[in-house]
């Protein structure tokens, strides 16, 4: 009987550890990203724009040597995010999980993962808190909300302002965003330096729930009586379809609006939604039409040329944000893979440190120096600003980067912006 009962339980455990098993020349990872719910229309892009690269990553030998394949998990909120990598976890058996794409996710996600002792490897949000808590198995490619916030000041001090013949210190600036951690994060690091580098002329700082909000008059109002120069708007999706609409209603005239991220003004969503109408806001991102691949060193624009390929034959289109995000990202974690030829916690974490590569290697023009923390330095993330011109957002700067110029500086007359 004994030996039944043994027998019996190694079979049990067989079973249960079976959907764990990968075959010897494959390596899985979790990949978590909103696939329902309010965020869906990106996390499906970024969905797309990792698979993407996963297959250039196979087609050139795979990850140590093996095919890399992925197990997906739906994260539409902050519980189903943690719930989903326990899972991936548990019933896949992944070491490294990736995603999230949204900072309303990833504190939940990586913080699930930490407590398995799992890698955690995040390529696109951007809440500055997120690298702050040290947890050894957390990483991120992208820049954090205090990098986006310094472009954002960083752009207006230098090119804005000589355009509208003004000293920074001269610029009248209002700061409105949604007040998820991703716009805190971007708005507060943005402030800070516009008042402490530059003395900009802060007039008003607000704060919106962009899931909510179906109404800005009373805020256009207020922020219209103003007469700011500069709008620096945080927005998510609708929202910024909304305030540019009722900004035209009312007759808002400012002289520049500047954004940052994949979403809201950073989304194809609102050129689709305005057209033409929605001409002239600028968006922090990855680089877009116009961008010069010779601007690239060598390895850079090789690999900047095939992924615009794939993603031309994937989508017809090229790469939007919520391609470049992930994609680079991926490469990455392919690079650190590679070197550690393990995903063994103290030699992947090794592997990320040691790994240090110019701005213009990478997808995106992207550079890499991570420091202990797992963060990504800011200064080798290299993004663009972009503007809405004719439905279409184009990159205008760096200057040395694109080929293209900004256009409406200042904006002028709504209807006068064609």
């Amino acid at each position: 009987m004994r030996y039944l009962v043994a027998a019996l339980l190694t079979v049990l455990s067989l079973c249960s550890t079976a959907s764990d098993a990968q075959p010897r020349d494959e390596y899985k990872i979790g990949v978590l990203v909103p696939l329902t719910g309010p965020l869906a229309f990106e996390g499906k892009r970024h969905l797309e724009g990792f698979e993407i690269v996963r297959d250039l990553i196979n087609e050139r030998g795979g990850v140590m040597g093996k095919k890399l394949v992925f197990a997906v998990g739906d994260a539409p909120d902050p519980t189903a995010a943690a719930s989903e990598a326990n899972r991936l976890v548990a019933r896949e058996g992944v070491r490294i999980l990736t995603g999230t794409y949204s900072s309303t996710l990833c504190g939940a996600a990586s913080e699930a993962a930490a407590r398995q002792h799992v890698i955690y490897w995040e390529t696109s949000c951007v809440d500055p808190r997120f690298t702050r808590r040290n947890l050894p198995t957390v990483f991120r490619t992208e820049i954090d909300g205090t990098g986006f916030g310094w472009y954002m000041v960083e752009f207006a001090a230098k090119h804005l302002a000589p355009r509208f013949h003004l000293k920074p210190s001269e610029l009248r600036v209002v700061f409105l965003s949604e007040d998820s951690s991703y716009g805190q994060g971007v708005t507060e690091s943005a402030r800070l330096r516009a008042k402490q580098e530059f003395g900009m002329q802060e007039l008003a700082a607000e704060y919106y729930a962009f899931a909510s909000t179906n109404d800005f008059t009373p805020v256009i109002l207020k922020l219209k009586a103003l007469d700011p120069d500069i709008v620096f708007h945080i927005a998510r999706g609708n929202d910024a379809v909304l305030f540019w609409r009722q900004a035209r209603e009312q007759d808002f005239l400012f002289k520049a609006l500047v954004h940052a991220g994949a979403t809201g003004y950073g989304s194809p969503d609102f050129g689709k939604a305005l057209g033409a109408d929605g001409n002239g806001p600028f968006a922090l991102l990855e680089p877009g039409p116009g961008f010069r691949l010779d601007a690239l060193r060598p390895a850079g624009q090789a690999l900047e040329r095939d992924f615009r390929e794939a993603v031309r034959r994937k989508t017809g289109s090229y790469p939007l944000g919520g391609h470049q995000l992930p994609g680079a990202g991926l490469w990455v974690l392919k690079l650190v893979l590679d070197r550690a030829k393990t995903d063994e916690l103290e030699a992947f974490r090794a592997a990320v440190l040691s790994l240090d590569l110019p701005v213009g290697s990478l997808i995106n023009g992207w550079g890499v120096k991570f420091a202990a923390n797992g963060q990504n330095a800011n200064e080798r993330v290299q993004h663009y600003m972009l503007q809405w011109q004719n439905g279409e957002l184009v990159t205008v700067w760096p200057e040395d980067f694109t080929i293209n110029r900004a256009k409406w500086i200042p904006l002028g007359p709504w209807d006068q912006r064609k």
